[in-house]
């Protein structure tokens, strides 16, 4: 499907509408038909400028990398707001090592900062922020 969008030279938009086949699209422009879904009258079409039909790409999801358990870990605390000092008291290894897991799991998942780390977490859905261990 695309969009289509005329607007006047003031840049007031005559016509949109959403067609299913950007052939006919480009034909009722070439041939000077009457658009597709337009009740009034024609007005005259005169391209000036560019035009860019466009379908709509849609992207795969991203696969998750390979997680270690810890990993796994370290990522779901980090959802549940604790701190890596909280997180190495909990999961009984040094505040170091967490951060040394922080740092490898940025690696991983292409990012440069904590919340972009957590933002990919949670879009790939890795980790559940709602969900709190006892």
């Amino acid at each position: 499907m695309v969009s289509i969008v005329v607007y006047s030279d003031e840049g007031n938009v005559l016509y949109t509408n959403i067609v299913d086949d950007v052939h006919v699209l480009v034909k009722t422009f070439h041939d000077s038909s009457i658009l597709p879904g337009y009740s009034g009258s024609t007005p005259p079409v005169r391209i000036n400028g560019m035009i860019i039909l466009a379908e709509p790409v849609s992207t795969p999801k991203k696969t998750p990398p390979k997680l270690t358990a810890k990993q796994c870990m370290v990522l779901q605390c980090l959802a549940n707001s604790l701190t890596p000092e909280q997180t190495a008291i909990k999961m009984g290894i040094s505040e170091s090592t967490i951060r040394m897991h922080i740092s490898i799991l940025k690696k991983k998942f292409n990012t440069e900062s904590r919340d972009q780390l957590m933002a990919m977490a949670g879009y790939l859905g890795i980790c559940d922020p709602y969900h709190k261990e006892t």
